[in-house]
């Protein structure tokens, strides 16, 4: 004990001989050339995003058309004048006879839509090694908002879950059914019936959303009719930029409360930007708010709002009581976020609050999920969709996915045997295993915060708590995972990132070397660009291509392990060439050189990986200055 005292007190004279050394270093001031980098920047985004809306209409990739056809062609013009002569996707959801292409051509088709988002994602890193020091919130603000809207103008959806917040919100308006209990089979001759997929389940979605998306509908029902879909689907686009928006607002927000010692410093206010810029600007979040507008933005928005509440308010029982409402009211629009909970419970144990209120503010967050649920509950019916929702016994998208789906070719190829593809025993082998680690590593993190050394005491070390618990179940608590679950453990990590709290996480909660590789940012950048390059998976040429000597087992099985193990092995890289390349990254140095054209070309297009790199050994210094507290 004596040993580890005087290493942490070492640890905070050398933090903050630090902060000390970067506050007597004035901010430089921007060079002339450099006053025009952010629009620069911003326009080269644009340009990544048009060229992404160019490439996802091709028929290859076998996306969803988004009906933004109907108000005309022009949303078709990035694809028709770079592509004139190719494939693009049928102007409807679900083609009863769609085109194949041939092999060769939708390979490529996948190779250009992997190189468009590598390079929308390399641009991205560099605004966020270049920008923080020369923009503002307002610049964040405003570039969000337009980037977010030509999102929005994309014609077609990687994920066909919008059309099913429609219908549901039209039983609920024009039918007068019950979202959560109604199959969408009973409204057939519903105009958005043709462009579902999922047909025979009702809604998985709590009353929180359907009263959102019902008010959509009544909003847009007066202006464009019962057989407009279009006004409706921007709506729901809309609303996913408008509580994006509104995230990175409370990110930016919350942030300053969770600054050490609320200081205005030249580092702070930097991490800040850099923070708030990384997540209004990330492809994957963007994408999922204002193409896909999955719900995940919202929920996202609920949590966060809670967060803010709980920074700025009086430790007392009614900002308690309007957090768990918001809690509530998150749990009611999707449930699984009854897992986020606990931490608020693990909080106010720490805080020291009687157990009456405690036990208070666990009688109201279930009161209010019982009287949110009671309107639909049509005698228990409710809880069918538990034993249709392919989320409660598939894999898809993990690491689940390709074990099981290993574990049957492996049966095949030497038993010669016949096993079903949804529900073998692979599948529910997995599928158990893969819950049942998670709800070891769950208890496990709840025992831990409630022994007195690890105690939850701050709003920091809550949202440390909840961004490990929302990562740990999209890894392994969840076997049937998509992209845009993430989106809430993205929200979450940027206010750890902006307080600085990041290069600590997620040590602060589990002991464990293994996880070091966790404490900065660029694993999870390169997450998001797995997460978003995992839908190029259901293309075409992956859909029919297998392994050799694995009958049965395709290529897009290997989905789980590149989207989750990929930003692991790149950051193992980039760290052995940072230590190989740590005296002098070359960056160009200011004025001229004597380099041949050649090489200064090279230089400038190389410039965003050495900037990542220079990045990764700053972090690394960082993390040797940085002491290890949970608070």
């Amino acid at each position: 004990m004596p040993l580890e005292q005087k290493t942490a007190e070492a640890d905070v004279i050398a933090q903050q001989e630090f902060k000390e050394e970067a506050l007597s270093q004035s901010p430089e001031r921007p060079h002339r050339s450099q006053r025009f980098l952010p629009l620069a920047v911003f326009g080269g985004m644009i340009l990544g995003i048009v060229l992404l809306d160019a490439v996802l209409p091709l028929s290859g990739l076998w996306f969803n058309d988004v009906l933004l056809s109907r108000a005309g062609t022009w949303s078709l013009l990035p694809t028709q004048a770079l592509f004139p002569n190719w494939g693009i996707i049928p102007l409807q959801p679900v083609p009863t006879d769609p085109a194949i292409p041939s092999p060769p051509l939708a390979w490529l088709e996948i190779i250009m839509f992997l190189t468009v988002l590598t390079a929308l994602f390399f641009l991205y890193l560099y605004a966020l090694a270049r920008l923080p020091a020369l923009i503002s919130r307002r610049y964040v603000m405003l570039s969000t908002v337009a980037l977010g809207l030509l999102y929005a103008l994309i014609p077609v959806v990687t994920s066909p879950d919008l059309f099913s917040y429609l219908i549901y919100a039209r039983m609920g308006v024009i039918y007068h059914l019950n979202p959560l209990t109604t199959l969408p089979t009973k409204i057939q001759y519903d105009a958005t019936y043709p462009y579902l997929y999922w047909i025979d389940q009702p809604s998985a979605y709590g009353p929180t959303w359907a009263a959102i998306t019902c008010f959509l509908q009544w909003l847009a029902l007066p202006l464009a009719g019962a057989n407009n879909l279009l006004l409706p689907l921007l709506l729901l686009r809309l609303l996913g930029l408008a509580t994006h928006l509104g995230s990175a607002l409370l990110i930016w927000s919350i942030s300053d409360y969770l600054q050490p010692a609320r200081a205005e410093d030249q580092p702070g206010q930097r991490r800040r930007v850099l923070a708030t810029l990384a997540f209004a600007w990330n492809p994957l979040l963007l994408f999922e708010a204002a193409v896909n507008a999955h719900n995940d933005s919202t929920l996202l928005f609920l949590i966060l709002l809670a967060l803010w509440l709980l920074v700025r308010g009086k430790p007392v029982l009614l900002l308690y009581s309007l957090v768990t409402i918001l809690f509530a009211l998150a749990a009611c629009l999707k449930i699984n976020t009854v897992l986020l909970f606990p931490g608020l419970l693990l909080l106010l144990w720490g805080r020291g609050v009687p157990l009456r209120q405690i036990g208070f503010c666990l009688g109201l967050y279930i009161g209010c999920i019982v009287l949110l649920y009671a309107p639909f509950w049509d005698g228990g019916a409710v809880l069918d969709v538990l034993s249709v929702n392919p989320s409660a016994s598939r894999n898809i998208n993990t690491i689940a996915e390709f074990l099981g789906q290993f574990y049957n070719a492996a049966i095949v190829s030497h038993f010669e045997v016949t096993i079903p593809i949804i529900g073998s025993p692979g599948e529910r082998l997995t599928h158990t295993l893969s819950m049942g680690l998670f709800a070891l590593c769950y208890f496990w993190l709840c025992w831990r915060a409630l022994r007195h050394s690890w105690r939850i005491r701050t709003p920091g070390g809550l949202i440390q708590w909840l961004a490990l618990v929302w990562l740990l179940y999209c890894a392994i608590g969840t076997p049937w995972f998509w992209p845009w679950y993430l989106v809430t453990f993205f929200g979450l990590y940027a206010l750890l990132e902006a307080s600085g709290a990041s290069r600590r996480w997620p040590l602060t909660l589990v002991r464990w070397r293994g996880v070091a590789a966790l404490r900065r940012p660029l694993p999870f950048r390169l997450l998001s660009l797995t997460m978003l390059m995992l839908y190029g998976s259901y293309a075409w040429a992956l859909h029919g291509a297998f392994m050799p000597f694995l009958p049965g087992f395709k290529l897009a099985y290997l989905r789980g392990p590149c989207a989750w193990l990929l930003p692991l092995l790149l950051t193992w890289l980039v760290d052995r060439l940072t230590s190989r390349s740590n005296p002098g990254l070359g960056l160009p140095a200011a004025g001229r050189s004597n380099s041949p054209p050649v090489a200064l070309l090279i230089q400038r297009l190389s410039l965003p990986y050495r900037l990542l790199l220079q990045s990764s050994a700053t972090e690394q210094r960082e993390d040797r200055l940085s002491p290890s507290s949970m608070e």
